[in-house]
């Protein structure tokens, strides 16, 4: 299986830090070799299984290895079968040069069909010199195939009990232990969303989703998989969700959407909690309020009180009203007082944060979700129309909606238009705002909706030019240039700024208000500008900035516009548009500058909430590990059942690159998440080697079966033909998942 990111700009600003050299080789290779034992044990005990039970029953095991001892030879270079091996009593053990499985090598038995016949041979005795017997030949008492149907059924499933019991141990071990998780509590809801469509409100607690029960510590990602799950396996049915806040529960029946970069993933749009801490790196955003006043020492500092009152540590969440404010009132400054990692306690006030843009306005698409009861539902609006009008005002742009105070309980007049062509209308609702609690950027991740919490209404930014901003255009606004000194008024000595003017004026002569842009390069005033931004956020996130992008999908304008926030003034944006109705191609450089309203962002980020779960007795332990397990072969077995019936698609299936890249994400974040994954791994092991496909346990069982209903063996010729094809089928799926694997690279 595999995991996906669900937000693209969260992937552009990942900070990067450069280790030295010598410490990132050891903690990589002691990361990696961490990986290699955990799944080197879980392959060590499925075979363990096999052979503790092959010697129960007297069976000669003449090999046991992890790996697979297969020849390889590239030309004249001989590569050797083990990476090491010794032989003791009558048992040759080993590690094979190839990870990727493991085997125990019995008397009389072989997957491989091509010595099949052989290994026959090999176990059949001798007849005496003259004995007139004509029964088939005895068979070694120490082979395989001399032993009862029970028995064999015994030898074969035991491995895979062996993964179930260990699965079941490695959780009950890590609760024991304690396991890191974050609490599945509504830290926010994704603008336009079905949990924002339901109004429901952050600072829940998720107590139980689709079929799983009532749990007060429900993890996140648990929730994320469930949800996941049911919205591939039966995507348009509704999905039930239980919150509770406080005493009071409320449950909701939520229709998942599309994920917009891979619609057969389906989401409700719930986001995990935030912590009052800052994160321990990148804590400030390059360029932005927080940036000015915070600074190394504030590294994991924990806000306790904004705005003179304490935040109320009881809460789920209690940076709410300090995330609501940040959001709600952008033009308003905010005190906080915050303690330092070191115990220092201090004031800092953010400002508010200015806008900064390239020049250009753009048009409000279409409302996309209404809050089911929210004022704008009330006021009768619909989905499908387009606000053209507030209290009479025409100057609207996509921004201006956000960025606009909405005063709670005041009513304002929203004009829309409804229809298409000829028959649009236009029609005039009062609404009337609410005091909403948002703790989320009122755009979604993914900078395809932008939603209005006070209002009720979320709708989709356009990327067409409605109005093109500026000193020319005779706006009071305040230039900055490339060093960091303003003016106002549009009037400047600096040459900067009146480079600004004159790409300004380039922009008039060459875009105009109705082109359409489509894509975007970014190009940095100066060698050092583009240096101190990759110093915040690495080389790669530079790269992804100036190499160029479309505006689509993958890029959307919301997208476009948090990452201009991050640039520096003065910033080139080579601007490439299209004007409607030829097509024709327009380009401009524009620079980025400030405008005259502010952001509802000032570049503080605060860490996610982190709890531990720890079992309060042995007992306890293993009643959570016996509940991990059955979730895990549950998950298998469903997740297999979607592929077989087309709900889920291949490329979703992961080989062992990805499997490496699993173990290692898990392993770094230390032994409890590490032992839940190799329970995960486990149960993957069980069911996928229980299938029944010739060359599996699951194949052999299924020969056992049939012997055992027929009252002798299935014919061997026959045997080897469907161990053969299964044998041929196993290759082609590893060269699938293998390239599968690298494809997602």
């Amino acid at each position: 299986m595999s995991s996906f990111d669900s937000s693209f700009f969260s992937l552009l600003l990942a900070a990067t830090e450069e280790p030295s050299a010598m410490w990132s080789l050891l903690t990589s290779t002691w990361l990696w070799t961490k990986v290699a034992l955990g799944i080197g044990l879980v392959i060590f005990v499925h075979e363990l299984g096999h052979f503790l039970a092959a010697k129960l029953f007297g069976v000669k095991c003449e090999k046991f290895y992890i790996g697979f001892d297969v020849p390889i030879q590239i030309g004249p270079i001989k590569f050797p079968r083990t990476l090491g091996k010794f032989t003791y009593g009558e048992t040759e053990y080993g590690i094979g040069i190839i990870p990727l499985g493991g085997y125990v090598k019995m008397l009389g038995q072989d997957d491989d069909p091509r010595k099949a016949e052989e290994e026959a041979k090999r176990i059949r005795l001798a007849q005496e010199a003259g004995d007139d017997n004509v029964g088939p030949p005895a068979l070694d008492p120490r082979s395989y195939p001399a032993k009862t149907v029970w028995q064999r059924m015994i030898i074969i499933s035991a491995g895979v009990v062996m993964n179930v019991i260990t699965g079941v141990l490695f959780a009950a071990i890590a609760y024991f232990y304690g396991v890191p998780y974050t609490p599945a509590i509504v830290g926010g809801v994704t603008p336009g969303g079905p949990a924002w469509q339901a109004g429901i409100e952050p600072g829940g607690q998720v107590v139980s989703v689709a079929d799983l029960p009532d749990d007060d510590q429900l993890h996140f990602n648990e929730m994320k998989l469930a949800i996941m799950t049911e919205g591939m396996d039966t995507p348009e049915e509704p999905i039930d969700v239980r919150l509770s806040y406080g005493s009071e529960t409320r449950d909701y029946q939520l229709t998942p959407q599309s994920h917009p970069l891979e619609p057969s993933l389906r989401l409700i749009g719930i986001h995990g909690p935030t912590g009052t801490k800052l994160t321990q790196k990148l804590f400030a955003m390059p360029n932005s309020s927080a940036a000015k006043v915070l600074t190394d020492d504030d590294s994991e500092a924990e806000i306790i009180a904004f705005n003179g009152k304490s935040l109320d540590e009881s809460a789920l969440m209690p940076i709410t009203p300090v995330l609501s404010e940040i959001v709600s009132s952008p033009s308003e400054p905010i005190e906080m007082t915050l303690v330092t990692s070191a115990g220092d306690q201090r004031k800092i006030t953010l400002a508010p944060q200015p806008e900064k843009d390239f020049g250009l306005r753009f048009a409000v698409g279409e409302i996309t979700a209404l809050i089911k009861g929210g004022p704008a539902e009330k006021a009768g609006m619909k989905v499908g129309d387009t606000i053209v009008a507030v209290d009479g005002d025409q100057d609207l742009d996509a921004y201006s909606m956000l960025l606009r105070n909405w005063i709670p309980g005041t009513a304002v007049q929203l004009t829309v238009r409804r229809g298409t062509g000829t028959d649009a209308v236009e029609k005039t609702l009062s609404v009337v705002p609410t005091a909403a609690v948002q703790t989320k950027s009122p755009v979604s991740e993914l900078g395809d909706t932008m939603g209005i919490q006070a209002l009720g209404l979320a709708y989709a930014p356009t990327a067409t030019v409605i109005a093109l901003t500026g000193p020319d255009a005779d706006q009071d606004v305040s230039l900055q240039s490339a060093d960091g000194k303003s003016t106002s008024d549009g009037k400047s000595d600096s040459a900067d700024e009146a480079n600004s003017s004159s790409q300004t004026a380039d922009a008039k002569a060459t875009l105009k208000v109705g082109d359409v842009i489509r894509e975007v390069r970014i190009r940095f005033p100066d060698a050092n500008s583009r240096q101190s931004l990759a110093d915040s956020l690495g080389e790669e996130t530079i790269k992804l900035l100036t190499k160029g992008w479309e505006l689509g999908p993958s890029m959307p304008l919301g997208v476009l516009m948090e990452t201009i926030q991050v640039l520096p003034v003065g910033t080139e944006v080579i601007v490439t548009g299209t004007r409607p109705p030829e097509g024709d191609v327009v380009e401009s450089t524009l620079l980025i500058r400030q405008s005259d309203r502010f952001w509802y962002d000032r570049g503080i980020n605060f860490a996610s909430v982190d709890a531990i779960q720890t079992a309060d007795s042995f007992s306890g332990a293993l009643a959570l590990g016996w509940r991990e397990g059955v979730r895990r072969l549950g998950n298998v077995g469903r997740f297999l059942g979607m592929l077989i019936t087309g709900k889920v698609q291949p490329k979703f299936l992961g080989g062992p690159i990805r499997i490496a890249q699993m173990a290692s994400y898990e392993a770094e974040r230390g032994i409890s998440a590490q032992l839940l994954f190799l329970t995960m791994l486990s149960m993957n092991l069980a069911i996928l080697n229980f299938l029944p496909i010739p060359a599996l346990d699951g194949g052999h069982m299924m020969f056992l079966i049939a012997e055992a209903i027929r009252g002798k063996r299935v014919d061997e010729a026959l045997e080897m033909r469907l161990t053969f094809a299964g044998v041929l089928a196993l290759l082609a799926l590893m060269i699938f998942v293998f390239a599968n694997d690298i494809l997602h690279l």
